[in-house]
């Protein structure tokens, strides 16, 4: 065995162990990293702000870190905190809400006309046999109950880990650079416009996400805001939360509202509120409000670059949310960058010979 031959073994084996030892971690590490990369605009302003302040110029790259591992910590978890402090505040009329539920639900069925007594003898069965096994739906729901919280649990210590890696990730990110970058055999050129088209598209997914968000919550809040009985802070952050989720989205939150004004008797309201949120919501702002947002920090990273085409960076989030879920909204753009800017490569080479 050559010694060339050799050296690279030990490197493979290297990071096979890097590789083994890391791989709880890997998730949380790569969307650290595509966070970072989304921040990098953001973070690069801010860092050139505090080096021109002298007494703080020697601490700029821990302070600028601390300051966008602040902004991310909030933007994660303070719609999760409002939520359970205000599950915690109104124990009440959560319970009371629940059982308007069961109540209108009843009376709606009670007077179907004849016509529908097939519907009464399936509602009559169903709360006949949950008062016969009400102990075993009890216990499914309990462990059901369970289930989640250990999910939502394992979802923030996630989310805790994230928040760690891309602290560490900002703060040393210029060392890490200048270790990576040399080993990488590739001209100087094809690994400036590798990263400019990975800053340009995992922000502009970022962003045109938060932008979306904030608009759908405005829009709902703001709208809600004319019916009683509801919050429109509370409904408003529950429709900019619900607007990642893929397929469903806000539906899952102004469907039950439609659905309460119905069951309480408010046919109109009920109307209103599905058109209203069907029209702006789901189709306005998702769509056409979603691409106007995308095209404008788009060409904003750019710079004036060749940037990747809108729509594909716009199915490239759609793709990303469905197959990966929450965190799609970045690796979907990541991994669509990725390859655009390979097969440039590839065309450049090949136009060169």
């Amino acid at each position: 065995m050559g010694q060339n031959q050799f050296v690279k073994v030990i490197i493979f084996g290297a990071f096979g162990l890097i590789f083994w030892l890391f791989f709880p971690f890997l998730k949380s590490f790569f969307v650290a990293f595509l966070l970072m990369t989304a921040f990098a605009p953001l973070h690069n302003l801010v860092e050139q702000r505090l080096i021109k302040v002298s007494w703080i110029r020697s601490y700029s790259a821990i302070t600028s870190a601390s300051l966008m591992t602040m902004a991310l910590f909030f933007m994660l978890f303070v719609p999760i905190l409002f939520f359970v402090y205000y599950l915690a505040s109104h124990p009440t009329e959560i319970m009371n809400m629940a059982y308007a539920y069961k109540t209108q639900s009843i009376h709606i069925i009670a007077q179907l006309p004849n016509t529908f007594d097939w519907v009464k003898e399936i509602v009559a069965t169903l709360i006949q046999k949950a008062s016969t096994y009400q102990g075993q739906i009890v216990s499914t729901l309990a462990l059901g109950v369970g289930n989640g919280i250990l999910g939502f649990l394992g979802a923030l210590g996630e989310m805790m880990m994230i928040v760690v890696f891309f602290f560490f990730l900002a703060w040393f990110r210029r060392p890490i650079t200048l270790a990576i970058v040399p080993v990488i055999p590739v001209k100087r050129r094809i690994r400036q416009e590798f990263v400019q088209d990975m800053i340009a598209t995992t922000a502009t997914g970022f962003y045109s996400l938060i932008g979306v968000a904030v608009a759908q919550g405005l829009a709902f809040g703001i709208f809600i805001s004319f019916f009683h009985l509801y919050d429109p802070w509370l409904f408003g952050l529950m429709i900019a939360v619900t607007s990642v989720i893929p397929i469903v989205g806000t539906a899952l939150i102004w469907i039950p509202v439609a659905l309460n004004e119905f069951l309480n008797g408010h046919n109109l309201n009920a109307i209103i509120i599905l058109i209203y949120s069907w029209a702006m919501l789901s189709f306005f702002i998702d769509n056409v409000v979603r691409l106007i947002i995308l095209q404008q920090i788009n060409h904003l990273f750019s710079h004036g670059r060749q940037s990747i085409n809108d729509f594909l960076i716009f199915f490239a989030i759609i793709a990303g949310l469905t197959t990966f879920g929450f965190w799609g909204f970045l690796l979907g753009p990541a991994i669509v960058a990725f390859m655009v800017t390979l097969l440039r490569m590839l065309r450049r080479n090949h136009v060169a010979r």
